[in-house]
């Protein structure tokens, strides 16, 4: 029995690692050059240098990202674009693993957490690429993963690591650094609403779970120590709400309100999780109907949000899902034994080999595609005009790939930067909008 568990771990393993590579983007997307830009100029001028790769005067530049921009510009520097590729490849590999480890942790149902993890990876699969939200989104999950171990078991290992994260998170990605403390939220409510000294009623289809939160405050306290580690100390509590609240919304469209089509999953999802809660016996933890509902209300507000729903919310969704199995014994049971085997296997070998198709039909991709990024026009500035004595004006999906080929630009794709909100106008400074 234990032998045949341990097969069947290494084909999901196998299946995952493979599923996730064929997700991988073997084209960069424009933020990935930027990104190999700005660690370039950090490894020759250091994190406090001013920046040279546009011509405009006065700008301020923050870094929000600049380990993860150091961490790629080395390894372009020794591997090239592959070894950016499979660098994300790897993170990619490591985030779906992780997913479905956490969720048949909480399930207990193999293959029920398999499709689960390739459809909500699916869902995910604009993540997958060079840009720094590939580590915080894996970092959030770990987040996730080990406040819930935390108050189950009070051990001492994930306080460390809940501890140590937010110093990861600051210097990776410090845009989306308020996201940590957001995560930590719904357990503080849970926490102070289970002490509220009020009858409790046992039909409420609401449940509370009694823990410490001693442990938590400890991480929240770091957590905001932490947030002071990094070379621009406050940008990481305010840049998330200069973006989100000003002028950058309206052209960002991270920042946009969701579009029709993914209106309509996250309203099946909110209608479902409702149904389950009106129509039958099953309760919701209190935490997990914050993080569903929270992450649905961000979601709609801004597109970058969406995949934390998807990334959080889901996991509370399944567990919710999972007890409404348990209550009420749902099985499979017209189909019998050898049946539904053969229908997992079949299921299981389709992902495969649509998976090792998808690699190999990704083999001759090109890394830098000539129909959208400027490659001709750039070798000919470099090679017939001087560089530094010229003020080009380029498209914004252009600046990036310009300023990777050492091209100083007019704008590029970080685009708040060149708003109000981070440059205010004045006598020696000039902005975009």
């Amino acid at each position: 029995m234990k032998f045949k568990n341990t097969i069947k771990y290494v084909i999901i393993v196998i299946i995952i690692i493979f599923y996730m590579a064929s997700l991988v983007a073997k084209e960069f997307q424009n933020d990935t050059f930027f990104t190999i830009a700005i660690g370039e100029n950090i490894l020759e001028n250091g994190v406090e240098k001013e920046e040279k790769l546009v011509w405009h005067e006065g700008l301020e530049f923050t870094n929000p990202r600049w380990l993860f921009d150091l961490m790629i510009a080395t390894i372009y520097n020794q591997f090239g674009f592959l070894g950016i590729y499979l660098t994300v490849i790897v993170v990619a590999i490591f985030q779906g693993l992780l997913y479905y480890y956490i969720i048949n942790k909480i399930t207990k149902k193999t293959y029920l957490s398999l499709f689960i993890t390739l459809i909500v990876m699916y869902i995910n699969q604009n993540e997958f690429t060079a840009r720094a939200q590939i580590i915080s989104f894996s970092i959030f999950l770990i987040e996730f993963y080990c406040i819930e171990e935390l108050i189950k078991t009070n051990k001492n290992s994930f306080l460390l690591v809940l501890c140590i994260l937010p110093v990861f998170l600051v210097n990776l990605h410090s845009s989306v650094y308020p996201m940590y403390f957001v995560l930590l939220l719904p357990y503080v409510a849970e926490y102070i609403l289970e002490k509220v000294p009020l009858k409790k009623n046992e039909k409420s289809k609401i449940v509370t779970d009694n823990y410490s939160i001693k442990k938590l405050i400890i991480v929240i306290l770091i957590a905001i120590i932490s947030g002071f580690i990094t070379p621009d100390s406050l940008e990481p509590y305010s840049y998330m709400f200069k973006n989100m609240n000003g002028f950058s919304k309206t052209f960002i469209s991270e920042l946009q309100n969701v579009n029709l089509t993914q209106f309509v999953y996250f309203t099946i999802f909110m209608m479902f999780i409702i149904s389950i809660m009106i129509f039958s016996k099953v309760k919701i933890k209190l935490r997990d109907g914050l993080f569903i509902l929270g992450f649905f209300l961000m979601a709609l507000n801004a597109n970058r949000c969406v995949f934390f729903f998807y990334l959080i919310s889901t996991i509370c969704i399944i567990r919710t899902f999972d007890n409404f199995i348990e209550l009420y014994k749902i099985n499979i049971s017209f189909l019998n034994y050898k049946l539904k085997n053969i229908i997992l296997c079949l299921l299981i070998l389709c992902i495969f080999t649509s998976s090792l198709s998808n690699i190999f039909k990704k083999i001759n991709s090109k890394y830098v595609k000539a129909t959208d990024y400027p490659i001709d026009l750039a070798e000919y500035i470099l090679n017939n005009l001087e560089v530094q004595d010229m003020k080009i004006y380029n498209s914004f999906n252009f600046g990036s790939y310009l300023e990777f080929k050492g091209i100083p630009v007019f704008i590029d794709s970080r685009s708040e930067m060149y708003t109000e909100e981070f440059n205010p106008r004045n006598n020696n400074s000039t902005r975009l909008v």
